[in-house]
């Protein structure tokens, strides 16, 4: 038996009222080639920074049913269904992206769809560094590398510097020159972009120190009363210092010309030697410093004086020498040596100085290992014959240069080696190591030998290598706060590693709706989507953001295939109305009712029901399994209604004035029983045999029924009639004439 012959068989069970007064054919003829039209959304805007993961679903009108969209333009793709994704990140040079395709469903209608985006740029946040410091004699050399933390996409190109700095497109920034104290700090800004049209500001404060010059050589001379008065000079500067060095504000009555020539007040005598003058330096920079000059005034030899008179013992031996501390221990400069004197001379020590002694032959020698530091002995000497003078001696003890290797162990970049003679800070660490945290240095790579902490001070006794130590750093969680903003509720914090997507708005505001959230309490920060991806690099707080709506937003009513396939629009009442009768279709399956939960564990609501619309809500379509059974065609003849458009289920004027009849002669008869039997659209022999298009025309034929009835029930209810009921059935294909759609009202009165 074949399955339209078992059909035949479950059919005849089917009885619908004792008593019947009339049957009705609804009719109506197909539909011709309709041309599909787009229903919102057809425009959007979006940053360049979500331009590249942006979609949007497009939609037909929903009265065409299997709607599949193509050919997207301009490198944008399209799915079957409608989903529309950009082809990557988009510039806003090309803004807005006027994006055109075409659709058609299964009946072959065909249209075009449009879809307008709107590109808007991201504001380039800077990240360290910003501020910087260095002395005037590195000014000159000094470089920066700027970064942008966020609010663009690729590569970040800087320009434009102020005060003649000069800056590469990589964001490396340079002086100009030498810079003054003066002028410090120097706070330069500048602009920077991305390819895709983002833009965004940048500042750098500069800080410039001042070095402290150090006096060279000569710092000490000799001259005797007579010329004493024409005595001159020439200061110099042997470091800390740019361009030229002017000394001045000499004492004891001393004077400087050009700036670095120093000159006697006048005649000077013996008794008051030696002449200490202190006074000041400095350069065009702010450099600035002390120098000193010692002048030793000693007495001239009598010229042709009687016999036994005395003369001036003069040295005519070095007063200063300089010796390594590694050394000093066995440092022998040798004896004094004078002129002026009669025969051997005695020398006295008048000032010692721990470390040094003078023998009374004149033999000067160390007294043990020095210490790095100056040390000064210095006395009187005379002969037999009663000629005396001065004499003087300054050791400089200085430490032998050692060097310090820098070993990055496991990290990358590079650092210079350190030398130096005396304990110095050593350079901060410059390697770095993805994932770990640089916790100081050792003088064994595996960390079992002497640390040093990042910029501790090394005695620089010895050369050495240094192995930087680390360790491996876990990602910190990062917190997103969500704030009010005038709103009330709660939500509670995010806490993430990694970017995830921010929770969808909870609070609530009398008089508004949420518009997004910002990281500035007024709007003027970064804008973040309730559901958009955030990087969790930073702890930020989000602040809601709310738009005055003239009146609370209607409480709406979405509809959820569930399995099924098709559209239907959202509806949006304030009060109770009749639901929009059902618009899916599912293969093989018949709608049975509504259900607030997908499993239907929820309220139930019958087709067309009505629905009190005091709050939103979610209805799921509910379906059973066909038996692959349709009713039997009436065998009676009732009022005739018709006809549906080919496909559809949509009531036209002509088919209300129609039902409108059949509630009168209801009302007229004071019938009590009505059957209503949907016929599908008429198929061709080849679709008649086809199992899953036959099975179409059913459902098609059930939600005419329903869409009948719906409409029925109010008009019974407008002309005040009560206890009648209404029952579905579905036919499936037409059989009548020619008619592609057709409809049968049974009205009945119970015996």
């Amino acid at each position: 038996m074949s399955w339209r012959a078992g059909l035949a068989k479950l059919v005849t069970g089917v009885v619908f009222f004792t008593m019947v007064s009339s049957i009705a054919i609804i009719d109506s003829p197909p539909a011709s080639g309709a041309t599909i039209t787009q229903v919102s959304p057809t425009f959007d805007s979006v940053d360049v920074a979500r331009s590249a993961a942006y979609t949007v679903t497009l939609a037909a009108d929903p009265s065409f049913v299997g709607v599949t969209f193509a050919n997207a333009t301009l490198g944008f793709t399209i799915t079957p269904g409608g989903v529309l994704s950009t082809p990557g990140p988009l510039s806003v040079a090309g803004s807005p992206y006027l994006v055109t395709g075409t659709d058609s469903d299964t009946s072959g209608d065909v249209g075009t769809w449009s879809y307008s985006l709107t590109v808007t740029p991201d504001t380039i946040i800077q990240t360290s560094p910003t501020p910087g410091s260095t002395d005037v004699a590195g000014s000159a050399a000094f470089t920066s590398t700027l970064n942008a933390a966020s609010g663009f996409v690729g590569t970040v190109t800087f320009a434009n510097p102020t005060l003649n700095f000069t800056i590469t497109p990589g964001g490396v920034l340079s002086t100009p020159g030498p810079l003054t104290v003066a002028g410090s700090p120097y706070s330069v800004t500048g602009t920077d972009s991305d390819a895709y049209g983002d833009t965004g500001t940048w500042s750098y404060s500069l800080t410039v120190t001042p070095d402290t010059i150090t006096q060279a050589p000569p710092t000490s001379g000799n001259t005797s009363p007579s010329i004493s008065a024409s005595f001159t000079s020439t200061l110099s500067a042997a470091s800390g210092f740019v361009g030229t060095v002017t000394f001045a504000n000499p004492t004891l009555g001393f004077t400087i010309s050009n700036g670095d020539v120093l000159h006697t007040p006048g005649p000077l005598t013996v008794a008051g030697s030696p002449y200490s003058v202190t006074g000041t330096d400095s350069d065009a920079y702010g450099d600035a410093g002390t120098w000193t000059f010692s002048l030793t005034v000693v007495a001239t030899p009598p010229t042709g004086g009687p016999p036994g008179s005395t003369t001036n013992i003069i040295q005519t031996s070095p007063t200063t020498g300089t010796v390594l501390n590694t050394a000093e221990g066995t440092f022998t400069p040798g004896p004094i040596t004078v002129t002026g004197n009669t025969g051997p001379v005695t020398y006295l020590t008048t000032t010692s100085s721990p470390g040094l002694t003078v023998s009374k032959s004149g033999q000067i020698s160390t007294t043990g290992p020095l210490a790095v530091g100056t040390y000064g002995v210095s006395g009187t000497d005379t002969d037999a014959n009663g000629d005396n003078g001065t004499w003087t001696y300054t050791l400089t003890v200085t430490s032998a240069i050692t060097t310090i290797t820098f070993d990055a162990n496991g990290g990358s970049g590079a650092m210079s080696p350190e030398s130096d003679g005396v304990a110095t800070a050593l350079s901060l660490n410059g390697f770095t190591w993805a994932r770990h945290t640089f916790v100081g240095w050792n003088t064994s790579a595996n960390g079992s030998g002497v640390s040093y902490a990042n910029g501790a001070v090394y005695p620089f006794t010895q050369s050495t290598t240094l192995f930087a130590q680390w360790k491996i750093r876990k990602s910190p969680s990062r917190t997103i706060t969500f704030a009010a903003h005038g709103g009330a509720g709660t939500m509670a914090s995010e806490h993430h590693r990694g970017p995830s997507a921010i929770s969808a708005n909870h609070y609530r505001r009398v008089g508004y709706r949420f518009v997004n959230w910002n990281t500035s309490p007024n709007g003027s920060g970064k804008r973040f989507r309730a559901g958009a991806t955030y990087p969790f690099k930073t702890s930020v707080t989000l602040y809601a953001q709310w738009k005055k709506v003239s009146r609370p937003p209607s409480p709406v009513v979405v509809f959820v295939a569930n399995g099924g396939a098709g559209t239907m629009a959202s509806e949006h009442h304030r009060g109770p109305t009749p639901l929009t009768p059902n618009g899916f279709r599912r293969n093989g399956y018949r709608f049975i009712d509504w259900n607030s939960a997908a499993n239907g564990s929820g309220a139930s609501y019958g087709n067309g029901a009505t629905y009190s619309f005091a709050s939103s809500t979610t209805l799921y379509a509910r379906w059973k399994k066909n038996k692959k059974v349709a009713p039997p065609p009436p065998k009676n003849t009732g009022p005739v209604i018709g006809r549906f458009g080919s496909g559809s289920t949509i009531l036209s004027p002509l088919l209300e004035n129609q039902i409108q009849n059949v509630a009168n002669e209801v009302k007229a008869n004071g019938d009590t029983q009505i059957a209503l039997l949907g016929y599908g659209d008429k198929l061709t022999a080849a679709n008649d045999r086809n199992l899953a298009l036959w099975t179409n025309n059913i459902d098609l034929s059930r939600s005419r029924a329903q869409a009948v009835a719906s409409y029925l029930q109010k008009r019974l209810a407008a002309l005040g009639l009560k206890g009648w009921t209404i029952s579905i059935a579905a036919a499936g294909a037409g059989k009548r004439g020619s008619s592609q759609s057709e409809f049968g009202v049974v009205i009945a009165t119970l015996s």
